[in-house]
């Protein structure tokens, strides 16, 4: 063989290794691209999980802060409400007062005063008194304490109003009305 035919091979044979090597690397890449791609299929999968458990802990963070929020509202309300209920029997107290005088035929601006103040105080904070006589028994917002037979009256109407219900100005009963109401038949 000569110079030129070695030559010829050696640089044939560099050329055969150098695309071996060339497929070697290729090979090695698709390998070490496919790695990748499977790494970062699983990266995606938890990161889809861990974002689920990220949307479930922050609704489960806010139906906890918006529970909270209505039990220490309801809380207030109880604990208000049960002072505006001792307020109101108080209330009551100084209205019977003044009927018994007036019916003694005293004059009473004394009480009258005390009692439009707290009218007006009642009213500020939005406690309103329940409108009862002459309207359906409702017992949401009245408590029947007697019936009167009246055939001339709908049957669970309101006859009589024995103690006032009050209401706050979001609907909630703070006291229910004592009334009586009207029944259609005869009562034993």
């Amino acid at each position: 063989m000569s110079d030129g035919e070695d030559a010829v091979r050696a640089d044939v044979s560099d050329e055969a290794g150098s695309a071996l090597a060339a497929d070697a690397s290729d090979e090695a890449n698709a390998e070490q691209k496919a790695s990748c791609l499977a790494m970062l299929e699983a990266e995606k999968l938890r990161s889809q999980e861990y974002e689920a458990k990220y949307k479930r802990a922050l609704a489960d963070y806010q139906n906890l802060e918006r529970r909270t929020a209505t039990d220490v509202q309801a809380g207030i309300n109880r604990a208000v409400d049960g002072m505006l209920r001792d307020f109101l029997n108080i209330y009551d107290d100084f209205v019977r007062a003044r009927d018994a005088y007036r019916a003694y035929g005293s004059e009473t601006p004394g009480l009258d005063s005390v009692l439009k103040n707290t009218d007006a105080m009642l009213r500020k904070h939005g406690i309103t008194p329940i409108e009862s006589l002459g309207h359906t028994f409702d017992p949401l917002l009245h408590e029947a304490m007697a019936t009167k037979s009246d055939p001339a009256l709908e049957d669970q109407t309101i006859t009589q109003e024995l103690r006032k219900g009050y209401i706050a100005h979001d609907k909630r009963v703070i006291r229910t009305a004592l009334v009586e109401i009207s029944t259609k038949s005869e009562v034993n």
